[in-house]
C-alpha cells in the first residue's frame, strides 16, 4: 500500500543523538512510537553551511546548495559591494523546482506552515502561513535597507520598578482619577507607555494604566487598563500569572490593527519594591498584514501565540525566567499544531503538510552551554538540562496533536536542518587574513575601523566563505583575474597554517577553492570564491562546521525519523543519508512526480522492500500481457477477421 498523504514536521537545530535518548527512555512519547514503528536514520548528515535558510530549502527541494543558490542565512549577488548581504527568507532567491510546485502540476495541494525561506507563496493550489522569517508574525523580507527583522505590531516588552537594560522603567504612585477603584488596604499606579521593539511600521502612542492592589496583607495582584476605569480592566493578575489571549486596537499608519497578546506578571514583591510584567509579541490579527495564504486564513491566537526573536532575547538578558521561557515556547508550539489541524481540516484534500518549529535553535543559542557538561557549572546543569527537556516534550505534544488528524496510510518524517553544539574557543579568520597581509582596515571620519578596500586582497563574508576583492566583478576591486588563483593560494596557507595560540588547535579543517566546493553540493555565483570548515573546538553553536562535527554532548547531525507505509519498523539506519534524499523518497513512496531540480537519492535501505515498485510494475505487465491475450481469443471467437 502506498500512502495517499505525507507530513514533513522539521525541528531547527535539535541534537539528534539527545532526542533519540530522551525518545527511548519514555520522556516523548509520540517520538518514541514514530521510531518505534519506523526508521531513525543515525547518520543524517546537512549541507555545509548548517546553517537554516539553506539547509531547510534543501530539504524541500531535494537540491544541493550550489543549484538553489540560497547560500548561507544572509545571501550576496555578484556585483554588490562585498559588505553588503540581505536576509536570505525570500522564495524569489531559489532557484530550484520547491516540491509544492511539482505537485500542484499534478493537482495535488500542499499546506506550508512557518517553513524558512518560502514566503511568498510559489503555487496558487497551496496554503502557507509564515515563511518570512522564523516565526509567525516575523519579518526579514520586505524590510528597509539596514534593518534585518520586524514583527507586526511589535515585539516584547518587559516593565519593571527596576532599571533593567532593555526593560521600560515605571514608577509606581499614589492613584488619582480612577473610576470604580476595587476594595483594597492601598492602591498604586503607574504608568506603562507601549513601545514598539522591531515594528514592521508605525505605530502609534498608546498608555496602559497599572493598578497594584493591597488586598490586606500586602501587595498581591495587579490589573491593567486602558483607560482609568476599574470597570474596564482588561488582565488581573497575581505573580506568576498568565492571562488569557488579549485583543485590542492600535492605530498604525496603516489604520487601524487589531493585536493579540499576553501578559504575565513576573514578580510582584509585597512592599512593591519590585513589580515586572512581560508583554508578549503583539501579534497583527489582520490577514493582509501578516503572512498567510489564501488571505482568509484566521489563525488560532486563542490558543497560542508565536514566539519571536525578542522572547529570545529577553532571556538573554536576565527579563525573564527560564520557566516562563519555556511557557512561551509551549505556546508557540500549541499554536502552530493547531494552525496545522485547523488548515487540515479545512482543506482536507491536501496531499503534503511541511511545517517547522524553530524552538531548539532558540534554546541551543541560549543556554546550551548551561547544558553541555563540558561547560556548565554544577548549579547551572540540573536546571537548564530540565529546560532542554521539557521543550522537547512540548514539541512531542506538538507533533502528537498533529498526527492525530491523520491515519496508517500517511507518511511521517521528523526531519533538522542541523544539530548544535556548545560555543568553544573563539576564531577570527578576519584576523587570520589580516596578519598574512591580505585584509586592511583603516578608521574612517567617524572614528570606526572600516576596510580598507583599497589595500584589501581578501575578506570573509558570511558563515564559511572568503571573496577575493576582485577587479570587474567587485565595485573596490583590487585583484587582477590574472592574479585570481595566486591570491587564493595565499588565503589558503594562511588559513591551514594558522594555530589559535590559545588553544594550540587549528581552527580551520579544511579550505577549498570554489570549484572544488562542488563535492560538498557548493558552487555558483553566491557562494564564496573560497570555502572553509570550522573544527568544533571553536566557534559558536553551528554554521561554519560541518555535519559531522561533534563536541561532548553536541552534534552537527541532522535529525530523520520516517513512520508509514512501506517504511521499515523499529530500524536504525546507519548508512549515510542526506536531506536532499528525502524529497526524491517521499516521491517514490507515494508515486509523485520529481521535482525538477532534485539531487537527492531514495533512501532504500529505509523501505520494507526496495524493490517494491519493480515488482508491482512487473506484476502490472503480466496482468496487461494477459488481458491483451483475452482480448485477442474474444475476437478470434467472433469470427469476424476483416471489414471493407
Amino acid at each position: 500500500m502506498k500512502p495517499n498523504k505525507a507530513v514533513i514536521i522539521g525541528f531547527d537545530a535539535p541534537i539528534a543523538k539527545r532526542v533519540y535518548e530522551f525518545a527511548l527512555r519514555g520522556e516523548l512519547p509520540t517520538i518514541k512510537k514514530l521510531i518505534e514503528e519506523g526508521v531513525y536514520a543515525e547518520n543524517c548528515l546537512v549541507p555545509l553551511p548548517t546553517i537554516t535558510p539553506p539547509n531547510w530549502t534543501t530539504i524541500v527541494t531535494g537540491a544541493w546548495i550550489g543549484t538553489h543558490q540560497v547560500s548561507c542565512f544572509n545571501i550576496w549577488f555578484p556585483g554588490w559591494p562585498l559588505n553588503r548581504t540581505v536576509p536570505a527568507f525570500t522564495s524569489e532567491y531559489c532557484r530550484a523546482e520547491y516540491i509544492w510546485d511539482t505537485l500542484e502540476r499534478e493537482g495535488y495541494r500542499t499546506i506550508v506552515i512557518n517553513w524558512p525561506s518560502t514566503w511568498p507563496p510559489t503555487a496558487k493550489n497551496m496554503v502557507q502561513v509564515a515563511g518570512t522569517s522564523l516565526t509567525v508574525n516575523e519579518w526579514r523580507i520586505d524590510l528597509p535597507r539596514g534593518t534585518h527583522i520586524a514583527v507586526t505590531l511589535a515585539d516584547v516588552q518587559v516593565f519593571s520598578t527596576e532599571d533593567l537594560l532593555s526593560a521600560n522603567k515605571i514608577v509606581l504612585r499614589e492613584p488619582s482619577g480612577w473610576k470604580n477603584p476595587p476594595e483594597a488596604r492601598r492602591l498604586l499606579e503607574a504608568e506603562l507607555k507601549l513601545e514598539y521593539n522591531r515594528a514592521k511600521f508605525k505605530v502609534r502612542e498608546k498608555t496602559w494604566y497599572m493598578l497594584v492592589v493591597d488586598e490586606g496583607e500586602g501587595f498581591s495582584k495587579v490589573a491593567l487598563c486602558e483607560e482609568k476605569d476599574y470597570s474596564k480592566v482588561f488582565a488581573v493578575l497575581r505573580p506568576g500569572e498568565w492571562s488569557k489571549t488579549i485583543y485590542q486596537k492600535f492605530n498604525t499608519e496603516r489604520g487601524v490593527k487589531e493585536a493579540a497578546f499576553r501578559v504575565k506578571l513576573l514578580e510582584l514583591s509585597p512592599d512593591a519594591s519590585k513589580v515586572r510584567l512581560l508583554v508578549t509579541p503583539l501579534c497583527c490579527t489582520d490577514p493582509k498584514e501578516i503572512p498567510v495564504y489564501p488571505e482568509d486564513i484566521k489563525l488560532p491566537y486563542d490558543v497560542g501565540l508565536p514566539a519571536t526573536h525578542g522572547v529570545f532575547d529577553a532571556l538573554n538578558l536576565g527579563l525573564i525566567d527560564i520557566d516562563t521561557w519555556i511557557e512561551c515556547m509551549d505556546m508557540e508550539h500549541k499554536f502552530l499544531a493547531e494552525i496545522a489541524v485547523m488548515l487540515m481540516k479545512k482543506y482536507s484534500d491536501w496531499t503534503l503538510l511541511c511545517m517547522h518549529f524553530h524552538c531548539p535553535d532558540y534554546a541551543y543559542h541560549a543556554f546550551i552551554n548551561k547544558i553541555d557538561p563540558a561547560t556548565a557549572s554544577p548549579e547551572e546543569l540540573k536546571d537548564y538540562q530540565r529546560a532542554e527537556l521539557e521543550f522537547y516534550k512540548s514539541l512531542d505534544r506538538a507533533v502528537a496533536r498533529i498526527l492525530e488528524q491523520i491515519d496508517e496510510n500517511t507518511l511521517v518524517v521528523i526531519v533538522s536542518d542541523h544539530g548544535a553544539k556548545a560555543t568553544t574557543a573563539k576564531y577570527s579568520v578576519a584576523e587570520i587574513l589580516e596578519k598574512a597581509g591580505l585584509l586592511a582596515y583603516k578608521v574612517d571620519e567617524e572614528g570606526n575601523r572600516v576596510v580598507d578596500w583599497s589595500k584589501t586582497k581578501a575578506v570573509p563574508q558570511r558563515s564559511c566563505y572568503i571573496f577575493i576583492n576582485l577587479k570587474g566583478r567587485d565595485p573596490h576591486g583590487i585583484v587582477d583575474p590574472e592574479d585570481y588563483d595566486k591570491v587564493r593560494d595565499e588565503v589558503i596557507k594562511a588559513l591551514y597554517e594558522y594555530t589559535d595560540p590559545a588553544t594550540g588547535r587549528k581552527p580551520i579543517v579544511f579550505a577549498l577553492k570554489k570549484e572544488d566546493a562542488r563535492i560538498i553540493g557548493l558552487y555558483g555565483d553566491t557562494v564564496g570564491d573560497i570555502v572553509y570548515a570550522v573544527s568544533p573546538y571553536f566557534g559558536g553553536q553551528h554554521g561554519p562546521h560541518l555535519p559531522t562535527a561533534e563536541y561532548s554532548i553536541g552534534s552537527l547531525k541532522g535529525l530523520l525519523i520516517m513512520k508509514g507505509p512501506g517504511i521499515k519498523k523499529g530500524y536504525v539506519l546507519k548508512r549515510t543519508v542526506w536531506l536532499t534524499d528525502i524529497v526524491p523518497t517521499i516521491c517514490y513512496l507515494m508515486e509523485l512526480p520529481i521535482p525538477r531540480n532534485c539531487e537527492g537519492a531514495i533512501i532504500y535501505q529505509a523501505l520494507e522492500d526496495p524493490d517494491i515498485k519493480i515488482k508491482e510494475l512487473k506484476e502490472l505487465r503480466k496482468k496487461c500481457k494477459k488481458l491483451e491475450e483475452a482480448l485477442e481469443k474474444t475476437m478470434y471467437l467472433t469470427h469476424t477477421y476483416e471489414m471493407p
